[in-house]
């Protein structure tokens, strides 16, 4: 039932056969754990300073059981926030920083699931290959802008997508699946990837990959049926100097034409002072050079143009101080959001990060946001 305080897991009796054989593997095998969990907390002053309270959370978990030391099964599990959305009468997870998208707190349309998120049996034949069976989840071109970070939501050229079936995956930097897509009964896909270095030029404090990665879907189950890119990255290091710059350009077939979205992101870091930026333009066409016009409903993000600038200052190892300025095109007007954050970093895998946003709507001035965000990876 939506609305209630209290979560907790029902397992219908044919699930039972699946927990006792974990059950019985947890004692067979070793097993271990690995996962991440996102808590956020935001407050939206309303009209008079009145305040509105949101907050969502995202667990993903992942259950090892290495059978021998070449052979593994692995068991997901989420936990997303969701809200239904009466406009439309759909259901949409919930996210913090922008409050069109984050739910108030005590709200009856505010839920959180706990599900299954996949299986797969790993073989790892050699250092550098493995084959799977099962289910596998694949993205091109995540995001570092931070509120685009997740690609289960925004990707400079394909969100996460899911299949059953067989892949090769050849160490940390490629991989080849295929199978049957998660979007219905009728579907196939197919994808790839892998990262070249650059001979010459990929040395120990200078390196340079290339990435192409292919996805080609058949039977329906999405607008596009093939999506192709690229993935460029080049870092330098010295003793107190480091830079990087990342650029990604994708491109898919839509409504008889193709969409083409580029992204750059150069960072910098000298001692205790870092940049970070995000440069994003989908190439879209209007109705006077196309039978229909391309939107960005037909891309992975919420915005045609976008230009993200944070410059920080770390005091210590454990405090930084950053003050973004982000602009955003999206269909309608264009907009400026100033984000002054604090990153808290209490020990290794663990950061927060207290921020307060205040955006600026073509001549007029929202009232202002804060709150605190989480991560841990285990």
């Amino acid at each position: 039932m939506l609305g209630r305080k209290i979560f907790y897991i029902y397992i219908p009796m044919y699930f039972l056969p699946i927990v006792v054989l974990l059950a019985c593997a947890a004692f067979a095998a070793d097993v271990s754990f690995e996962g991440t969990l996102d808590v956020d907390y935001g407050n939206y002053l309303e009209k008079n300073f009145k305040v509105n309270n949101a907050a969502n959370q995202d667990l993903r978990l992942k259950m090892n059981i290495d059978l021998d030391e070449n052979v593994r099964a692995v068991v997901g599990a989420a936990s997303k926030s969701q809200y239904f959305r009466l406009s439309d009468s759909s259901y949409q997870y919930s996210r913090i920083r922008h409050r069109e998208e984050a739910t108030p707190i005590g709200s009856d349309l505010r839920f959180s699931p706990f599900s299954f998120d996949g299986f797969s049996l790993e073989w790892t034949v050699r250092r550098d290959l493995t084959f799977i069976f099962g289910d596998m989840f694949y993205s091109f071109g995540d995001f570092n802008y931070y509120y685009w970070r997740n690609p289960d939501y925004y990707a400079a050229v394909l969100e996460t997508q899911g299949m059953r079936g067989l892949g090769v995956r050849f160490g940390k930097e490629g991989y080849v699946y295929i199978g049957a897509g998660d979007s219905n009964n009728k579907s196939g896909r197919i994808a790839a990837s892998y990262a070249i270095a650059v001979p010459g030029i990929n040395q120990v404090n200078n390196k340079f990959t290339i990435a192409p990665m292919v996805d080609f879907i058949k039977g329906g189950g999405r607008s596009h049926n093939y999506t192709i890119g690229a993935d460029a990255n080049y870092s330098r290091s010295y003793t107190d100097l480091n830079y990087a710059i990342r650029g990604i350009w994708g491109l898919h077939p839509s409504s008889g034409s193709y969409i083409n979205t580029f992204t750059l992101e150069p960072s910098f870091n000298y001692k205790n002072f870092n940049l970070a930026s995000t440069c994003y333009w989908a190439l879209l066409s209007d109705s006077t050079e196309s039978s229909k016009p391309l939107t960005i409903d037909q891309t992975y993000t919420s915005d045609e143009r976008l230009i993200y600038i944070e410059p920080s200052y770390s005091f210590n190892k454990k405090f930084s101080m950053g003050l973004g300025f982000e602009w955003h095109k999206p269909d309608t007007d264009s907009w400026f959001l100033i984000a002054p954050t604090g990153y808290l970093y209490p020990t290794a895998g663990v950061d927060l990060s207290f921020w307060i946003g205040y955006s600026i709507v073509m001549h007029a001035r929202d009232n202002p946001g804060f709150g605190i965000s989480s991560s841990v990876k285990f």
